[in-house]
């Protein structure tokens, strides 16, 4: 159903109970600089993403359009260079540490739930702050600092000098030797620990959705999944969007979390 709106009091007080996971999209992040990848002005908007979202086209584009490529990686690197936890990711990690919140699904790949102190996050999409090894499948936490750096590098390589691969711009795994990249989920790869996700909706008393549209599947299920659970579904978003709540707060995440998480806390004291 299309949830009314809702005010603090009452989703604070279904919140006090525990047992809630929030759920996170790009809209969260939005408010800490990072621009959403589809909306005007963002990622999508300015690069195709039939060329630069896939990691085959990314591949070929490095051998045979490698200034291209840097300017896509360039604006990568200033974007998220420049982005810090915002008051709603510092509001969740408060909720966290209280024991309400259990842990947070991200849709993102930026990091800033884990800067902003969240201790269980499951990212279904992967990311920037983690590589994956291209032949052996190994995993590392690398850090932010990490990934700008190497940005930084692949930017300076594609400008400076022939690019026999992509490959050949990529830090080596400390396991094997191989290429490792960005562990991010591109267009058309599967995204990473859905079942975690599944089973904490279906667990949890309560889903805060914050700053997703409801429209990217699968993760977009995972609403769904909650309410058929027997979930109390609340949401938190500053437009319209495709989700069916019970209990809904419309405003800009980063003003509405911090008050609520001040309610719930006096709520659950």
């Amino acid at each position: 159903m299309r949830a009314r709106g809702s005010s603090l009091d009452e989703v604070a007080e279904a919140l006090a109970g525990g047992g809630a996971v929030a759920f996170t999209g790009s809209g969260i992040s939005a408010e800490s600089g990072i621009p959403t990848f589809r909306d005007p002005g963002g990622i999508w908007d300015r690069f195709d993403p039939s060329e630069f979202g896939t990691w085959d086209s990314l591949m070929d584009m490095a051998m045979h359009r490698p200034e291209a490529l840097a300017k896509f990686l360039a604006e990568l690197r200033s974007t998220f260079a420049a982005a810090t936890p915002g008051r709603a990711h510092r509001a969740l990690a408060r909720l966290e540490e209280a024991g309400i919140v259990d842990a947070v699904v991200t849709q993102n790949v930026d990091g800033l739930h884990q800067a902003a102190g969240s201790r269980r996050v499951v990212e279904l999409h992967g990311s920037f702050a983690r590589t994956v090894c291209l032949l052996c499948g190994g995993r590392d936490e690398v850090g932010r600092e990490a990934f700008l750096a190497e940005l930084d590098r692949a930017v300076v390589g594609l400008r400076s000098a022939f690019v026999p691969s992509l490959a050949s711009l990529l830090p080596r795994c400390w396991r094997c030797g191989g290429p490792a990249r960005p562990d991010f989920v591109a267009f058309g790869d599967p995204v990473q620990d859905f079942g975690a996700a599944e089973d904490l909706v279906r667990r949890c008393r309560v889903l805060l959705v914050v700053g997703t549209s409801g429209e990217v599947y699968p993760a977009a299920e995972l609403p769904e999944e909650a309410g058929r659970s027997g979930a109390t579904v609340i949401e938190v978003s500053l437009g319209p969007t495709s989700l069916r709540s019970d209990l809904r707060l419309r405003g800009r995440a980063g003003e509405i979390l911090p008050a609520l998480v001040d309610r719930v806390l006096r709520a659950a004291g």
